[in-house]
Formats: C-alpha cells, sequence, structure tokens
C-alpha cells in the first residue's frame, strides 16, 4: 500500500497551518488547588438533606458500642459527638468535630476496632450533612464529603486498604446494589477498587449502570462526576457510546464529565477508543472536534495506532475542519489535570514530550 508514506508527507504539509488553528472542543483550564476538573460543577448533596439508604438494620439513630476494645470506644464516641454537631448545624462546630475525627483516625492504633465502630455506624442508617462538597484530594482521597456517612466510608477505604481487610469492599458491594446515594456510590466504587483487586468486571458493570441512571443525569452530583474515573479505571469500551451521546448535550455537567473521561480513556487506552470509534464512525459524528482531539492521543511510533490514525484520516466522513483540527492537537495536546478517585495524577505533558512525540511524523 502507499498510501501510508503519502500521508505521512500530508500530514508534515498540513502542520503549519495547523499551528493556527485555535481553539479546542473542550476547554481544558488546570483545576483550583485541591479540587478536580470534575468537581468544579456546583452541583452536591450538601445543599440537600443526605438522601436515605435503607437497610435491613436501619435504625433511626446510632447505637452504643457493645464492649469495644480502646480504639473501637474512641472512634465510636468521636463519630457519636460528630453526629449530634452535624445535627445541629452548626458551620464552625462542624469543621472542629471533623478536625478532631481526621485526628482521631489518624492516631488509630487498633485498624480493627476503628472498622468496627465505622461499620457499626454505617449499617444503623444514622447521618447528617456536613454542608461541605465533594472533593477528591490527592490519590483518591476525600478533601471534602457531603455527608458523615461519605466521610465515613472514605476513612473506611483506607483503613481497609492499609490493613488488607474486606470491610470496605464488602460495604461497598451492599451499597452498590441498590440507587440511594449516588455520592456514596461514587466512594464505594473506588473501595471495591481499592480492596479488590479483581473486581474490574464488577466494577464496569455497575459504573455503566451509575452513569445511565436518569435522575442522576438530570441532577448530577460531584460525586457522580468524579465517579466517571471509574470508567478510566476500567478502560471501559462499553461506556463510550453514552458517553459520545452525553459530550454532545450543551451546558451539561454530565456532558463535561464524558469529555473529560473520554479524553482521559484516550491518553490511558488509545488503540482501543481509536479502533471502536473506526469501527462504528456514527459515534461522535455530532462533535466532530472532539474526535479529532481524541485521535491525537495516538502514538504514531506504535504501528497499530499509527494505522487507526491513518484510516481516520481517510474517513470519507472526517472533513477538511476536522482533520485540520487533528493536526492542531496533535502538535500541541492538551491534557486535563486534576486528582482522581482511583487512576493516577498525570502531570501537564511537557514540551520536549511533544516533540518527542512528532520526531515519528
Amino acid at each position: 500500500m502507499k498510501k501510508r508514506p503519502l500521508l505521512s508527507l500530508a500530514l508534515l504539509a498540513a502542520a503549519g497551518i495547523a499551528l493556527w488553528w485555535g481553539g479546542s472542543f473542550w476547554s481544558k483550564p488546570a483545576p483550583r488547588q485541591g479540587q478536580s476538573v470534575e468537581a468544579e460543577v456546583e452541583t452536591s448533596e450538601a445543599a440537600r438533606l443526605p438522601e436515605a439508604v435503607p437497610r435491613p438494620s436501619e435504625r433511626s439513630d446510632f447505637p452504643s458500642a457493645s464492649a469495644p476494645s480502646s480504639g473501637r470506644e474512641s472512634v465510636t464516641k468521636a463519630i457519636r459527638e460528630a453526629l449530634e454537631v452535624m445535627r445541629a448545624g452548626d458551620p464552625v462546630e462542624i469543621e472542629r468535630v471533623l478536625a478532631g475525627l481526621d485526628e482521631a483516625f489518624g492516631r488509630v492504633r487498633d485498624p480493627a476496632g476503628a472498622i468496627a465502630a465505622i461499620m457499626e455506624f454505617l449499617n444503623s442508617g444514622a447521618d447528617a450533612s456536613t454542608g461541605m462538597g465533594f472533593v477528591v484530594g490527592q490519590e483518591g482521597r476525600l478533601a471534602e464529603a457531603t455527608t458523615l456517612r461519605v466521610y465515613l466510608m472514605d476513612q473506611l477505604g483506607r483503613l481497609c486498604r492499609e490493613s488488607g481487610s474486606p470491610e470496605a469492599s464488602e460495604m461497598g458491594r451492599e451499597i452498590l446494589r441498590d440507587f440511594g446515594s449516588s455520592d456514596e456510590w461514587a466512594v464505594s466504587l473506588r473501595n471495591v477498587a481499592w480492596t479488590d483487586p479483581d473486581s474490574g468486571a464488577f466494577l464496569e458493570e455497575r459504573v455503566n449502570a451509575m452513569i445511565r441512571h436518569p435522575q442522576w443525569q438530570e441532577n448530577p452530583t460531584a460525586g457522580l462526576l468524579e465517579a466517571f474515573d471509574v470508567i478510566v479505571h476500567t478502560g471501559s469500551m462499553n461506556a463510550v457510546p453514552e458517553l459520545a451521546r452525553m459530550v454532545a448535550l450543551p451546558d451539561s455537567p454530565v456532558g463535561r464529565a464524558s469529555g473529560v473521561a473520554l479524553d482521559r480513556l484516550a491518553g490511558s487506552s488509545p488503540l482501543a477508543l481509536t479502533s471502536l470509534l473506526n469501527a462504528e464512525p456514527e459515534l461522535m459524528s455530532a462533535t466532530p472536534m472532539a474526535r479529532a482531539d481524541l485521535f491525537a492521543h495516538a502514538d504514531l511510533a506504535v504501528p497499530e495506532q499509527r494505522a487507526q490514525m491513518e484510516d481516520y484520516l481517510l474517513r470519507p466522513d472526517v472533513e477538511l475542519p476536522e482533520r485540520e483540527k487533528f493536526l492542531s492537537s496533535l502538535i500541541q495536546t492538551g491534557r486535563f489535570v486534576s486528582h482522581n478517585l482511583i487512576t493516577p495524577f498525570v502531570p501537564p505533558e511537557e514540551p520536549a514530550q511533544a516533540e518527542r512525540r512528532l520526531e515519528v511524523l
């Protein structure tokens, strides 16, 4: 076949013109300090009462611990105080009691006792709003949690991850059985991923159900938007058709989250994504400039990825403006920068990295 060398020459010839192409389908600003791109959307469960999550053992209040160990006793006491303060609703006192909880969990010497205290509270069904947002910090830990339950689930995930205990995964799987709270779903998905290395298929099925939930799409919380990272973690191509549909929605939080997820999928699974987009050309036909950005993530030094890129440029449905956008993005590849629920933080691309990518042209 002679099309490949000719196509490379065409890329080089068009590169100078492409440098002048401005803008991008998605703006890619750096997130505020300590806050992810997805969490910039001002939609959170903090603005309303926590959603009820029925449990077989649900009771109206948090019970006293029976025969507690010293670690369990101190954690139980701190949780009980936090519940009372949060129900009173004083923001200053809530901030104080959360700082106390952070300190208590930071000095835990009996992880099993602390885990038991958290599990007892979560099984009680009691909850209270923190009045805060859902914000992901470093290494997937929450910098802010919307409710006491979400806060404690975050702590449970850390404790079980460090101790190798199964409770976080068990509680997560129980919560993921029913569509209760999307913020709780987000932390549950992360906890299962953290503590069960064989959970990929389960997580893929659950996150695909999550992003398709009609009520959650209509009124997305920050937790729902952060959970799109699970798609990247699992490399789920099954989610791509729904992401492609939502990314075309105007001024939509789930549309923006879909764009971020697609862009990050293109970076982590470029061959799988570009192969799918070429096999099903109707996908993203409504957003051709966004599609161009995704193909620009292809590594031209990898023959299989280069072949997918060349096939894309030869497609009759890919018109000149989209090709020019592809070339512009290939030369100046952007990247969403954020702290994520599961996947590691990826820094912005350095100029030297871009130069090495383009050497193969």
